[in-house]
């Protein structure tokens, strides 16, 4: 992997990740405080539904569909932070339901689901790399021909396993 891992990649993995787990904290804080207990249960027996009938295909399918539009630098941002958000609506609101404190249930979230996180962490770095390597006129296009690819192969390797082991979880 030789230039994969290169200084700015490495800040732009870490920024991300951060960044991620951060945003999914305040936004489902803020549902969490902000959120009736009837729309809360509301989305608890929704979510409850879902569970019943997601299989290993169709949870990789929904993330992948997520988060393709992270392929496209700078643009793809945008519906995928619109998609986050909701996340972070949703886990605000069973947090009200399960009655768990919206801060302990990210932190639970990002250690059971660590490898979808890291996925969307892979792809949410390499959009932002990219777009950083464009705006300051460094070589985008060597680093999406060279070394972008590596970054999908990982993200897809990482959302195949959480595909399975959110299955394996819910079934």
């Amino acid at each position: 992997m030789n230039g994969y891992f290169t200084r700015g990649f490495f800040i732009s993995l870490v920024v991300s990740f951060l960044f991620l787990v951060g945003f999914l904290l305040v936004v489902s804080y803020r549902t969490y405080v902000t959120a009736s207990l009837e729309e809360a249960n509301q989305t608890y027996n929704y979510i409850e539904q879902q569970r019943a009938s997601a299989t290993l295909q169709s949870i990789l399918i929904n993330n992948l569909m997520v988060s393709l539009p992270l392929l496209i630098p700078m643009v793809g941002l945008i519906p995928f932070l619109y998609v986050w958000y909701n996340t972070g609506t949703v886990i605000g609101l069973l947090s009200l339901a399960y009655q768990i404190p919206p801060t302990i249930y990210v932190l639970e979230l990002t250690v059971l689901a660590f490898p979808e996180f890291l996925s969307y962490t892979f792809l949410f770095a390499e959009n932002l790399y990219v777009s950083y390597l464009a705006l300051t006129g460094s070589s985008p296009k060597q680093r999406i021909v060279k070394h972008s690819w590596k970054s999908i192969i990982i993200y897809i390797f990482l959302l195949a396993l959480s595909a399975g082991l959110e299955a394996a979880m819910i079934g």
